[in-house]
């Protein structure tokens, strides 16, 4: 969220602007523990793709363990990263990989995502990137493309798991139902899409840190100003949004974004397996 301070200024700024100054000040913030750990120390700029806080390294081994434990990666796997972003996941998929003989394929809207990810990786020949230049007005304001028509960069049936980590908080859910269909395409039948979102239900449709406003008839904004800085879909239509797509079933477990959490991510998670 916005601090108080920043306010008059970021909601007059364009949307990726708003992002980018969020970006700079988490990278402010973070100065002291860099200075004090070589881990943080390699980490990217948040000013060059800004996707929340938490350590990258740190993150990365998280999204591994995610993966491990609720779709059974062991390095000999085909993964993809929907919205890669600077490739926190990669880095804690790549020594499994490696050792595993998988295969990985990250694509993110952002093309200097894309480029640190290249940059970063360069002689993992276990370890591709992808610039999906799609429309997003935080991400990618002069994308080519509608989110609507986006086509993933890979071949179907090509993958055994997909990720896609703070993704569907970021899109409307029309676009939330395309990226669940392309990525059904994109799985081996039986392959496991592992994804987080904030999954409204009654009850548990707002909280402290996350207060949570009307948007539409599906979903609601913590910001209406920037309704894609952090966006919630209902529970209901979410699971319809996975049947349609060719899911043919689905696990869930609540994120600790409000009470009632039963897993140790801030988000909800969803672990849905390709019929």
């Amino acid at each position: 969220m916005v601090p108080r301070f920043l306010r008059p200024v970021t909601h007059l700024a364009p949307h990726w602007v708003r992002r980018a100054a969020l970006g700079a000040l988490e990278d402010i913030k973070s100065l002291p523990a860099r200075a004090m750990d070589a881990e943080r120390r390699a980490e990217p700029w948040s000013v060059l793709h800004h996707v929340g806080h938490g350590g990258y390294l740190a993150t990365g081994r998280y999204l591994a363990g995610l993966l491990e434990t609720y779709a059974g990666f062991d390095g000999t796997q085909n993964v993809l990263d929907i919205g890669c972003g600077t490739g926190r996941a990669a880095a804690g998929l790549d020594a499994r990989l490696a050792a595993g003989g998988g295969h990985y394929l990250g694509f993110d809207v952002s093309a200097s995502a894309i480029g640190y990810c290249r940059r970063r990786f360069a002689g993992e020949p276990h370890l591709s990137f992808a610039h999906l230049d799609i429309r997003h007005e935080d991400y990618n304001p002069r994308g080519s493309q509608e989110e609507l028509q986006a086509v993933f960069p890979c071949a179907d049936e090509d993958f055994d798991i997909a990720l896609a980590a703070s993704v569907f908080t970021h899109l409307t859910m029309p676009a939330v139902r395309r990226y669940l269909a392309e990525t059904a395409m994109a799985l081996v039948p039986g392959g496991r899409f592992v994804f987080t979102a904030f999954a409204l239900e009654p009850g548990r449709d707002s909280s402290p840190k996350f207060p949570f406003q009307p948007f539409d008839e599906t979903s609601m904004t913590v910001d209406p100003q920037a309704p894609l800085g952090a966006i919630g879909h209902r529970r209901a239509g979410l699971e319809a949004a996975i049947r349609e797509a060719g899911f043919a079933s689905f696990a869930f477990h609540r994120g600790a974004w409000a009470p009632g959490a039963d897993y140790a991510g801030g988000q909800d998670l969803y672990v849905a397996v390709r019929a």
